[in-house]
């Protein structure tokens, strides 16, 4: 641990920097590595321990979107641990709201926004809250409002194309296949090395029933990388290709 407990210039720098790199984890365990070392180059406590809490928070993450009580758990207790340091810092409070949020604890992670824009109602942090917040709620009008909210307050392309591709992930799982074409497309115009965001693309025409275009997303994937999901939907795509190239021949008379 650090030797001081107090919230330095040079350690509110190091934990902007790791809340970055932590924001960037899709899965690989160095990605949290690495936002743990910056946290620690700070050498101040509060943030490291805010820096911990937000690593947990990351890692909590199940496949299927869920957190894991006992990761979100863990993210509480380092984070009382930096709040007991430095109890007025939004930067570090905000991480509470994000743990009541995947929690379930929507009322409780009202409170928390309601005092925190208080201090700062421009922040990226709270707005990227809220917009998750709705999204849990399934506020699709308010996930929209607050999603402009924070492409405006959002200070680097990346956190901006993390933005678009949260905002695709929630048009996909609530259906609305056009707004998450446009999100992803958006989001991949500007990284286009990120083959998850090809496979997502792929994954909505699917599911519009637009074989053709899932494919050629899909074929796109498979060069760049060897992506199990992106496997498993060639198969679904040549299974049903077969099928409906049989029902147009039937209604063209061939």
């Amino acid at each position: 641990m650090p030797a001081t407990e107090d919230a330095t210039a040079k350690g509110l720098e190091a934990y902007r920097i790791g809340l970055e790199t932590a924001d960037s984890y899709k899965g690989d365990p160095k990605t949290l590595l690495n936002a743990l070392g910056t946290f620690q180059s700070g050498k101040s406590r509060p943030f490291l321990c805010a820096g911990m809490a937000y690593i947990l928070l990351k890692a909590s993450r199940e496949s299927d979107g869920s957190y894991a009580q006992a990761g979100l758990d863990a993210a509480m207790a380092w984070l009382e641990k930096a709040q007991e340091m430095e109890p007025d810092i939004l930067l570090i409070n905000m991480i509470e709201a994000f743990v009541y949020i995947y929690n379930g604890r929507f009322d409780d992670a009202r409170l928390v926004l309601d005092y925190l824009h208080q201090q700062d109602p421009q922040n990226y942090y709270l707005h990227v809250a809220e917009m998750t917040l709705c999204q849990r709620q399934g506020d699709v009008e308010k996930v929209g409002l607050w999603y402009e909210k924070a492409v405006k307050s959002a200070v680097n392309a990346p956190q901006r194309l993390r933005l678009q591709s949260g905002m695709g992930d929630f048009y996909l799982a609530q259906g609305v296949l056009d707004k998450a074409l446009v999100m992803f497309k958006e989001a991949v115009h500007f990284d286009k090395d990120n083959y998850r965001l090809w496979h997502k693309i792929s994954v909505a025409f699917y599911r519009q029933g637009n074989l053709e275009e899932a494919m050629r997303y899909n074929q796109r994937v498979l060069k760049q990388q060897d992506y199990p999901p992106a496997r498993q939907l060639a198969e679904a795509i040549e299974q049903q290709m077969p099928q409906e190239k049989g029902r147009l021949g039937r209604l063209f008379g061939r």
